[in-house]
């Protein structure tokens, strides 16, 4: 089993202060079957958590911190001197000086891992890696940054790894680069270790933002993988779209003698596809989707076929979205949605979350919205523990608290009702509302 438990940061865009978002249930036995995964450690874990909170709250920001360390561990630089990325709590005259910190607990093969990460915008001061054989953590990696020079040490109980592939991934190590895009550049085995690594490249699915162009993501995957688009075919069927097909196919631009030349002498083509393109001129600009769509009238049942331009926003969107939720599933997938609400009806919103929930998946879903007629489904087919509430504090400092952490929770007859009525929080500051 493959699961995200919890994430804290500190010092990081609008975090000053230790924030915590976790997957761990409470003890409500409510929707566990279909909401929950049971650890072999008796810890239980949500698939779904959904984020409240303002504009300009920092619910954003929260998505962006997963989304940053999904990036950190892929970023290869081969420059020393390029700043790390990390951007620090900006209002106030310290915070912009002092490290970012990161603590994700996740479980990969049904071990819990502990990995932890120090840094500055210059330079990594700390990477570690722990894993929990028994009750206690025990450190498998330690990697430090001292007098300038990175130091890499592992554990000889847990892990044997020859000091000549030490030295390597020690000269990998730049200050600004992670152990683990670093370990890509050595042969070499690190057992456990790379189960780890393994889930941060294989099981961890960028953040959809809002206004992001999603089809395009539906329209490769869709001329990939066959069972993809059926998926997605049945998926339109079931939201009343009358799609019988959608025909997926490369479009291409040709490209001039002159225009390769120009590409290549500004460093955007490599050799390789300078070769493939003075054969073949040429290059991909994106997808050409045709939608064959039914109607009945009169003369009973027919099938038109439309370009994509004439496809509302909403449509496209909710396929895309839909295709990251069913590569998140069939993957066991984590996967952050910025507004999932955009563009999608209410009812639409309420399918796509179930139909996730009722899949057989590891899969996890972090999602962030506005809507607040979600809070009637409580009880329903959603569990309180999955609602968390984003304030911003008048210095700037974002504040994260789930909603089974309020007082009387347990007792409101309405939490939508409460929610606007500001007895929760995670609402804009507008006066005289």
């Amino acid at each position: 089993m493959i699961m995200v438990h919890e994430l804290r940061i500190k010092n990081f865009l609008s975090f000053k202060e230790e924030t915590v978002i976790s997957f761990e249930a409470s003890k409500d036995d409510f929707r566990q079957d279909s909401m929950l995964v049971t650890m072999n450690d008796g810890t239980r874990l949500s698939r779904l958590a959904i984020i409240y909170g303002a504009n300009a709250s920092g619910k954003s920001n929260l998505l962006e911190a997963f989304e940053y360390l999904f990036r950190f561990w892929k970023r290869k630089t081969g420059d020393d001197e390029l700043p790390t990325g990390i951007e620090p709590f900006a209002f106030d005259t310290e915070t912009p000086t002092q490290p970012s910190e990161f603590e994700l607990k996740i479980y990969v093969n049904e071990k819990k891992y502990v990995y932890l990460l120090v840094l500055t915008r210059q330079a990594i001061l700390s990477e570690k890696l722990l894993v929990y054989n028994s009750n206690q953590p025990s450190l498998l990696m330690h990697r430090e940054l001292n007098d300038g020079n990175t130091v890499l040490k592992f554990n000889s109980a847990l892990i044997k790894v020859p000091a000549v592939v030490k030295d390597q991934l020690t000269g990998k190590c730049l200050n600004n680069t992670s152990f683990f895009a670093a370990r890509k550049g050595v042969n070499c085995n690190l057992g456990e270790i790379d189960d780890v690594r393994d889930w941060m490249i294989n099981h961890t699915l960028p953040v959809i933002e809002l206004g992001q162009h999603m089809f395009t993501y539906a329209e490769s995957k869709m001329l990939d993988n066959p069972d993809a688009k059926n998926h997605l075919l049945e998926f339109s069927h079931q939201i009343g779209l009358n799609i019988e097909d959608m025909i997926v196919e490369k479009d291409y631009m040709s490209l001039t003698p002159e225009m390769i030349q120009f590409m290549q002498a500004t460093g955007r083509l490599s050799e390789e596809n300078v070769s493939k393109l003075n054969k073949d001129p040429r290059m991909q600009t994106g997808f050409k989707t045709d939608f064959r769509v039914s109607v009945n009238n009169t003369r009973g049942k027919e099938i038109y076929t439309l370009p994509k331009s004439s496809q509302s926003d909403g449509t496209l969107r909710s396929i895309g979205v839909e295709t990251a939720i069913y590569v998140a599933e069939q993957n066991n997938k984590f996967l952050p949605i910025d507004e999932i609400e955009s563009s999608l009806h209410p009812l639409l919103l309420k399918y796509m979350i179930q139909r996730f929930l009722k899949t057989n998946s590891r899969s996890q879903l972090l999602l962030t919205t506005h809507y607040d007629p979600l809070f009637n489904a409580v009880g329903e087919y959603l569990r309180k523990d999955s609602f968390w509430l984003m304030d911003k504090e008048e210095n700037g400092n974002s504040v994260l608290h789930s909603l089974v952490s309020k007082n009387g929770v347990n007792k409101m007859r309405s939490l939508q009702r409460a929610y606007l009525n500001n007895k929760l929080g995670a609402l804009p500051p507008i006066e005289n509302l």
